[in-house]
């Protein structure tokens, strides 16, 4: 590129930012972790196979009837196999002939790995362990299958082929999971909407029009749609309980060092994010729990050991009374949609009626403009690393076209955060785990809701194509990144921005177990209510959520509309 002078650059610089200024404004208002942005929308359905989806897993055998498979969720499904009322494979073909059904019209599924699954073996040594024969899918994010893809959204990762498992992986594989797929996931995980460029628009089972959340979109599409019971997912910000509260599953993400990123890493995002599953019963996600926290050992972080018999075992306990503090202002500022506001009053009643002891409380957070600042740092300076990764292992600089224009935006504005700026966050991330210790003390859950807001229509959090093909000239082509330094107009949008997640990332901050249970309906479209509690203690939220599901069952298909 040609060498430009000062005076041209800061002519050219004031002329653009003039120009572009609404269309800032618009792209700002995404609901992503990163609270300023999100792209990447790309027509048609997505490259979602990678195999023959004619495959037929038991062509001679009668496939299992899809009523039939719905009724049961992963432990029921295990226990007919085990009994040998139903094959493996029969079980299997239910949920893909439910796959091929639905995901013309969901977009759920970033790589269809059908084929692999038609190779499973598992009938000898695995035959004992609750989960053998279950159909699975893993997320297209951190869970690496040895010699499957892993693009994680991205378009920089769209050739690369995991080399090993990852040790979830490996556990879920243990355990006799039968893994036919991966779903889709924004970029790098990094958005709470599932649209992106490499895979398309994944959509809301319960309304075409509105989407499934993310990052774990494809996760909860999956489930909700009866394509399986229980899937994969990662939570850095909120991105197993914004999708299952969006799609009306049941979303746990538990205790951060609950299981392990290794080989291939140690942590994501500082220690944000935490890995589990979305499902449709409770008792799946406490056995898949279990499963997970065998892993533990080589987490990074420690963690309170699971309960002596297990976290499904402690489902036969007595839920007993609970001290319960509820809280309905964000930590990160802003109010609460209508919608939200009915169905929080809804899960209000139910804890009452339900015996347990109720008062207004929230953990002594740190302020708003704080948190917020120390989110945007820790993820920012995250993907920021994608760019010195990339350029320490090739020996070039990575293009900015192998991301979407946001997530390069990410990287420009990460790339210009001190390393003391990176420090001071962390420490204001460890700040609300005192915090959040010092609360649970005191109280044994504390409930919020899960998002100040109802499910969003497809495109509502995205920019406009204007504004993303501005913030690709501006960003990538012109080299105009210092547009984005100290900019208090973007700030100001920033901070708005992060409210949709104002819920939600301060647990992950903490690194609190916290969960998203669908409780109530508005316009048609489910509402989740969050329960957190103390470090260790995800069997007293099982518990919880057991008795709520007995209380007020959740576990529907919708119709696809």
């Amino acid at each position: 590129m040609p060498q430009r002078s000062s005076e041209n650059v800061k002519a050219v610089s004031d002329d653009l930012f003039t120009a572009t200024a609404n269309l800032f404004f618009a792209f700002i208002r995404c609901d992503c972790f990163l609270k300023f942005v999100y792209a990447g929308k790309r027509r048609g359905g997505g490259q979602t196979c990678l195999t023959d989806k004619r495959v037929l897993i038991n062509p001679k055998g009668k496939p299992m009837n899809f009523q039939d498979y719905i009724r049961y969720d992963a432990v029921g499904l295990a226990e007919l196999i085990r009994k040998k009322e139903v094959s493996a494979d029969e079980v299997l073909q239910a949920a893909l002939n439910r796959l091929d059904e639905v995901n013309p019209k969901l977009n759920l599924l970033a790589h269809d790995l059908r084929e692999r699954a038609a190779a499973w073996q598992g009938s000898s040594e695995n035959a004992d362990t609750p989960l053998a024969g279950v159909p699975f899918l893993l997320k297209d994010l951190l869970a690496d299958w040895e010699g499957a893809p892993t693009w994680s959204g991205s378009r920089m990762m769209q050739h690369y082929i995991a080399k090993q498992n990852s040790d979830l992986t490996q556990a879920y594989l243990d355990a006799g999971l039968r893994v036919f797929g991966k779903t889709t996931t924004p970029e790098w995980g990094a958005y709470p909407v599932t649209e992106t460029e490499i895979y398309g628009i994944t959509r809301n089972p319960w309304h075409l029009d509105y989407t499934a959340g993310g990052s774990s979109g494809g996760a909860a599409a999956a489930v909700a749609s009866g394509v399986v019971p229980a899937a994969h997912g990662s939570d850095g910000g909120g991105s197993i309980r914004l999708p299952a509260h969006n799609c009306g599953v049941f979303g746990l993400k538990p205790t951060r060092g609950r299981s392990s990123y290794a080989p291939n890493a140690s942590e994501a995002w500082q220690g944000l994010v935490c890995d589990h599953v979305l499902t449709r019963s409770v008792r799946d996600s406490a056995v898949l729990l279990d499963i997970a926290a065998q892993t533990q050992e080589r987490a990074l972080y420690t963690c309170p050991p699971p309960p002596e018999n297990g976290f499904a075992d402690s489902l036969k306990q007595e839920t007993g009374r609970l001290k319960i503090a509820f809280w309905k202002q964000t930590w990160f500022g802003g109010g609460n949609d209508e919608g939200t506001e009915a169905a929080f009053a809804h899960s209000l009643k139910l804890m009452q009626d339900a015996g347990h002891e109720l008062e207004e409380a929230t953990p002594d957070f740190a302020p708003p403009e704080q948190l917020n600042r120390a989110a945007r740092v820790i993820v920012m300076g995250e993907t920021a690393k994608l760019f010195y990764q990339y350029q320490y292992e090739t020996g070039q600089k990575l293009p900015h076209r192998l991301l979407e224009p946001t997530t390069w935006a990410m990287i420009v504005q990460g790339r210009q955060i001190s390393a003391g700026e990176m420090a001071w966050a962390r420490d204001v991330m460890l700040a609300q785990e005192r915090a959040a210790k010092a609360f649970f003390t005191r109280y044994d859950v504390l409930m919020t809701p899960v998002c100040p807001r109802t499910t969003p229509k497809i495109g509502e959090l995205m920019p406009p194509p204007a504004a993303q093909k501005a913030m690709r000239l501006l960003f990538g082509t012109l080299r105009l990144g210092f547009l984005l330094k100290n900019n208090p107009f973007l700030e100001k949008e920033a901070a708005a921005a992060l409210q949709y997640v104002g819920y939600t990332s301060p647990l992950n901050m903490s690194g609190n177990p916290a969960m998203s249970v669908p409780l109530y309906r508005h316009n048609g479209l489910p509402v989740g209510t969050q329960f957190a509690a103390a470090h260790g203690r995800e069997d007293t939220l099982l518990r919880l959520a057991a008795q709520l599901e007995q209380i007020q069952p959740w576990a529907e298909i919708p119709q696809l509309a």
